[in-house]
């Protein structure tokens, strides 16, 4: 096929199978945008009979809606400045459009214009021609439109070879509204008014577009000013008749192309599937898409019994052929066979016959089963050459055992294969012992072992006497060379344990394996007695770290324990200084048990008001020996010291008192009438009872409200002589520095400084004893 031709087939192709391209034409203000909103507005609102529009993609969308709003809005669109593509999918009952609209500057159809629009009108489906009435009264502006579309129908007649425009042409008159209005011919009659006015327009449609028509439309319909503004209400002229024409002549073009199309290229298959599938999805309930189908699938039929009808005739010579060739390949092959030739050279030839000549078991099967048992017979002769030649094969056991299986007939060829392999191999065998008898001297053992496996391996070889004689020198060489190497070992074991430093382990570790690997070796009990003595020494060296460690750190209670642990953990199956071990563990816990408890019981007796820090050591005590012996004093210490860290209540009594001598008002009897009071945390208890008239007073009273203290607390005591007026006769204070000032309620308080000057309290507060530690 040409290029020149396959291009033109590749446009036809692309033509019907791809989107419609329509051409709005028109000069400026003639109401190309106008229009085509106008179209997108009525017919995808459901106003148009028979026809829908949709725009595809948000582009088109948006572009569309911005022109409809402006002349909704009542404002008369601006010229067009730029060119912009739109894309429209046009319904036509069961039929489907994709429409590529341009919309673009009017004064690029000008006369004499290279605006890149032209190469699209030249590239179109279908040509709108639009003419405004307004410029018919203007003869010469009415020359010069009709002359751009003489210009345009003169380039595609240049393109056709039937002097026809080659494309779908309507002749649309825009505002057709104003015709109207000053009284012209009504839509129907349209024809007369453009033979009147645009004869050459007419003539030239008449003359050269088969397929054309002339529609009156108004994008805004009557009643429209002449200022061109929108009218408030709009009511769109003649609409339906364009599209419902142009999806008509659309179809119609389509046919019209398919049928060139098939002329064209008759057996182009796939062109014409292509185009037909296209045709079917665009007009899915046409008849002549059904048509087309049967004539592509006739096609297809007729494509198939010409291919089979080649293929069976070149299948015959190819057969014949190599019917011929096969044969002349097996004649061959017999003749190597036939004139002597050594074993390889017949296995090579009968190898390549079945190598080269593939389809030989399809066409003479039974030659085919001689020529392979042939290949396989003559095979095995070679191999019993090769071994005897010498040849190393060391997957051929492999080989063999595998052809008894799938080759019974030839079990006699296969056995002189293995016996030739064995032969060979115990050749091998028996020479590898010969060559490595001169080092037998270096490595007797090794040589000793592969003369032992070869006498097993080959109990009836040739070469047996030689071998025992080989056998029994070399057994005695080993037992000498073995006893030299253990003492060798040995000597060198103990030149290392009288190196400074080495590890006794290792020593031990060295001895084991020797007695592991030499198990009748002669020196094996003086390697027993050495590890016993070396497991000795690290017996004492254990032990005595241990004992250091109770010398060095006495109170370090831990690291006494784990030196002792550790060496039971090292001597785990025995050890002399087990029990010693075990005894010192007891009296460490011992030790430490006294020595914990002593830190708290020395510091209380130090300190006895450091509650506190007594109770944290306590605390210690106890972590340490859960099980101690002073666990009790300490428990009961420590829940003692919860008590008192926070407020308790107690009960207090008075029992008695006594006051200096001399202490009394004048005129105020035989004594002072004496009572008491107290503060706690600046909380006031009492006061008492008054006694009358004693140095000695005796109460016995117990303060109704319980005392709320806590440790760290003070407490201050008067004592007060109530005759005539209350007056303070003595007061005790808590000393600076003491936190348990409850003990002032809980027995007899005497002044610092002497005197006779004492009261006598009794409460449920009590100190506990911490028993002395042993």
């Amino acid at each position: 096929m040409s290029k020149n031709r396959k291009s033109h087939l590749d446009a036809l192709e692309r033509r019907i199978t791809g989107a419609k391209r329509i051409a709005l034409f028109g000069h400026r203000a003639v109401g190309k945008t106008t229009l085509l909103a106008m179209f997108y507005r009525e017919a995808s609102n459901g106003r148009v009979p028979g026809v829908r529009l949709a725009a595809i993609g948000p582009s088109t969308a948006e572009y569309l809606a911005a022109k409809i709003a402006q002349i909704e809005a009542g404002e008369p669109l601006a010229g067009t400045l730029s060119e912009t593509e739109l894309k429209l999918r046009l319904y036509h009952g069961p039929a489907r459009f994709d429409l590529i609209v341009k919309d673009y500057q009017g004064e690029h159809v000008t006369l004499g214009s290279d605006a890149s629009i032209q190469d699209y009108f030249a590239d179109c489906d279908a040509v709108f021609l639009c003419l405004d009435p307004e410029t018919s009264d203007r003869p010469a502006e009415r020359r010069k439109r009709q002359q751009e579309i003489e210009d345009l129908f003169e380039r595609y007649i240049e393109q056709s070879d039937d002097a026809t425009a080659g494309r779908p042409v309507a002749l649309l008159v825009t505002k057709y509204d104003r015709v109207l209005d000053d009284g012209g011919p009504s839509p129907d009659r349209v024809e007369e008014f453009i033979d009147e006015h645009y004869g050459m327009t007419s003539h030239a449609l008449a003359s050269h577009a088969p397929h054309s028509a002339m529609f009156a439309v108004s994008s805004y319909g009557r009643g429209v000013s002449r200022d061109g503004r929108p009218p408030a209400e709009l009511h769109p002229m003649g609409l339906e008749g364009p599209l419902g024409w142009l999806a008509e002549q659309l179809e119609v073009n389509d046919r019209e192309q398919l049928e060139w199309l098939w002329d064209l290229a008759p057996e182009d298959v796939r062109r014409l599937s292509k185009c037909v599938k296209a045709y079917e999805r665009r007009y899915p309930r046409s008849d002549h898409g059904l048509v087309f189908r049967r004539r592509v699938a006739a096609l297809r039929r007729r494509k198939r019994l010409k291919l089979f009808a080649r293929a069976v005739g070149a299948s015959a010579l190819l057969a014949a052929g190599l019917a011929a060739y096969d044969a002349l390949g097996y004649r061959g092959a017999m003749a190597v066979e036939k004139s002597g030739s050594p074993p390889a050279v017949v296995e090579r030839s009968w190898s390549e016959f079945l190598a080269w000549h593939p389809t030989h078991r399809w066409i003479f099967p039974e030659e085919d089963r001689r020529a392979r048992q042939h290949r396989d017979e003559w095979t095995l002769r070679a191999e019993t050459e090769r071994l005897a030649a010498g040849v190393d094969r060391p997957d051929l056991p492999t080989q063999i055992q595998a052809r008894k299986l799938d080759s019974p007939e030839l079990a006699g060829e296969i056995a002189k294969v293995e016996m030739a392999i064995d032969r060979q191999k115990h050749d091998k065998a028996w020479q590898a012992l010969r060559v490595a008898d001169p080092a037998a001297i270096e490595k007797p053992v090794e040589h000793l072992a592969s003369l032992r496996a070869f006498l097993r391996e080959f109990p009836d070889t040739r070469h047996k006497a030689e071998a025992v004689g080989l056998l029994k020198n070399l057994e005695r060489r080993v037992e000498l060379r073995r006893d030299l190497d253990d003492r060798q070992i040995v000597d060198a074991i103990i030149r290392a344990s009288q190196v400074s430093g080495t590890p006794l382990r290792d020593l031990i570790d060295r001895c084991e394996s020797f007695l592991a690997e030499r198990p009748e070796s002669r020196y094996r009990a003086e390697v027993q007695q050495l590890a016993v003595d070396y497991a000795k020494r690290i017996d004492e060296a254990d032990i005595n770290r241990a004992r250091q460690a109770d010398r060095d750190t006495p109170t370090n209670f831990a690291v006494r324990r784990q030196r002792y642990q550790d060496y039971l953990q090292k001597h785990l199956t025995g050890g002399s200084y087990i029990g010693e071990a075990n005894n010192a563990l007891e009296k460490i816990d011992r030790e430490r048990d006294t020595y914990q408890y002593r830190l708290a019981y020395d510091h209380y007796a130090a300190h006895p008001d450091d509650i506190p820090a007594v109770a944290a050591k306590l605390q210690t005590y106890l972590k340490a020996n859960p099980d101690g012996r002073h666990v009790k004093d300490a428990r009961v210490f420590i829940a003692w010291w919860d008590k008192i860290s926070v407020p308790n209540d107690y009960r207090v009594v008075l029992r008695r008192g006594e006051v200096e001598p001399g202490v009394g008002k004048y005129l105020a009897g035989s004594g002072p009438d004496l009572s008491v009071e107290f503060w706690v945390a600046g909380v006031k208890y009492g006061p008492s009872p008054v006694v009358v008239d004693s140095y000695r007073p005796i109460w016995d009273y117990a303060f109704p409200r319980a005392v709320k203290w806590k440790y760290g607390e003070t407490i201050s005591i008067r004592i007060l002589d109530n005759d005539w007026s209350v007056s303070g006769v003595f007061t005790f204070n808590t000393a600076q520095g003491d936190n348990l000032a409850m003990k002032m309620l809980s027995g007899t308080l005497t002044p610092s400084k002497g005197g006779k000057t004492k009261l006598v309290f009794t409460s449920d507060f009590a100190v506990p004893v911490l028993s002395k530690p042993e």
